[in-house]
């Protein structure tokens, strides 16, 4: 007695013509069943935001506490492997969760992992066995047969991506060979990207791998998902663009010309005024910072020489709104420097702050006598204070300096005890003498509008004492 069962091929149509899917039947040995051939979706934008389509990783809650309970005996291949993982699950954006989640969350990576010589290190089951990926290709290889299993339409793509170690100075050419590897995925009538390699890790810029589940690589929209990867098939340069799922595809030089974001920073909706790698400027650099979706509590700023010199004190940061943020840069001297800016969101208590993007400077002149900023403190953004005056860190000794601080929220500033005359809505002013002894610093505090205690004042910013 034959066991019926049955099984969708799809196939390519070059011509992307609407062609009728052909049914037949199959049989192989003692089993027998109904073979149907489907014409492979066209290649097209998805019709929907991913925000639309997965309003929540929590709508997966029940799949993913599935995918936690896989016994260690049914991932030893890729049949018993799938079997499990569609278990609960009743759609096609279900069983592709499945598989995206298990993969990320048992698959590690090591470029130098040495398989058996017989093994081939991009098979399925090769990966599944010794639990590891020796590149992206093998996370990709993986996603497609566990797709493919279950009649899923899945392409694999290959291209250039903007990792940690991606240099905007040394931009992609066409000659390059393509080193990354991704997933199409069709569910719910439209292509979607799903990039396994990334979802379960990254390389830091050293090189080190950092195994870490990240949920934003799932269903990526294609406007986000392009900034930091270009899909590249050098024989197909047609096909080439529309795997970018963008209604105007993105040259390679544009592509090489956009900063490389974070995916948080695609995720929380942040925008940034410069939108290139490299910045070519003469004397102060102002960047401005927008946040759409995710409110941000606070932007901290690093600045670098190119050769790893920290030049923190050149680079100061305003919150000049609840949304808004500008970044001041006056570098001390003509050179090249690193700007990194990274983010906390409202509610965040995590001692990590997540990095949201890196340039690169290049300051081809300076203002006489170049000074540092004054060093600021948490609060200073929380209550979105601006320093007027004065905007140096280092002051002389025993002399009278002039103090004018802006801020919507505060109640009371001080310079250590002393009280700033209040002159408008907004602004404290005020002629302080600074201490006679060098070495020393004065701290400008504030209370907010709401707790005029003085006992509960909040340090804003930090001058030193020459």
């Amino acid at each position: 007695m034959w066991c019926c069962s049955a099984v969708d091929v799809y196939v390519s149509n070059p011509h992307g013509e609407d062609t009728e899917n052909v049914k037949g039947c199959f049989i192989s040995g003692c089993t027998g069943g109904t073979l149907s051939r489907k014409i492979t979706p066209k290649t097209a934008p998805p019709k929907e935001k991913k925000k639309i389509v997965v309003p929540s990783p929590y709508m997966f809650m029940h799949i993913d506490d599935h995918v936690r309970k896989t016994p260690v005996d049914v991932a030893k291949n890729v049949k018993s492997l799938v079997t499990y993982l569609v278990g609960p699950c009743k759609s096609d954006i279900e069983k592709v969760r499945a598989f995206y989640y298990w993969i990320c969350n048992n698959i590690g990576f090591d470029r130098k992992y040495v398989y058996p010589k017989r093994e081939s290190p991009n098979d399925p089951n090769v990966i599944l066995r010794h639990g590891t990926a020796a590149s992206s290709e093998g996370y990709t290889n993986l996603f497609s047969a566990l797709c493919r299993s279950v009649s899923i339409p899945v392409k694999k793509l290959k291209g250039y991506v903007k990792d940690t170690k991606f240099d905007p100075e040394e931009p992609f050419t066409q000659l390059d060979e393509p080193e990354h590897a991704w997933n199409a995925v069709y569910v719910g009538h439209d292509w979607r990207f799903v990039d396994c390699a990334w979802g379960a890790g990254f390389e830091d810029e050293e090189g080190i791998y950092h195994r870490r589940y990240e949920e934003f690589w799932f269903m990526t929209d294609p406007e986000n998902f392009i900034n930091d990867h270009f899909p590249y098939l050098r024989n197909d340069p047609m096909s080439s663009e529309m795997w970018q799922l963008l209604k105007r595809p993105v040259s390679l030089e544009e592509y090489n010309k956009t900063v490389r974001v974070e995916a948080v920073t695609k995720d929380w909706g942040v925008e940034f005024s410069h939108r290139e790698p490299i910045i070519v400027f003469r004397k102060e650099l102002h960047i401005i910072v927008k946040t759409t979706i995710v409110p941000i509590m606070q932007i901290t700023a690093t600045l670098d020489t190119s050769d790893k010199v920290n030049m923190d004190a050149y680079v100061a940061t305003f919150r000049d709104s609840e949304d808004h943020y500008k970044i001041l840069v006056r570098p001390p001297s003509p050179g090249v420097y690193i700007l990194k800016l990274a983010g906390k969101r409202e509610g965040d208590t995590a001692p990590r702050t997540p990095g949201l993007v890196k340039y690169i400077l290049k300051c081809t002149d300076i203002n006489n006598l170049v000074k540092t900023f004054p060093f600021s403190y948490t609060a200073a953004q929380t209550f979105q204070v601006c320093i007027l005056e004065p905007t140096y860190r280092d002051l002389e000794p025993n002399a009278p300096i002039k103090f004018r601080i802006a801020s919507p929220f505060l109640g009371d500033v001080f310079i250590e005890d002393i009280v700033l005359e209040k002159i408008d809505d907004y602004t404290w002013e005020g002629e302080i003498l600074t201490p006679k002894k060098s070495g020393q610093y004065l701290v400008v505090y504030g209370t907010t509008s709401e707790t005029a205690d003085h006992r509960r004042k909040q340090p804003l910013y930090k001058f030193n004492i020459l």
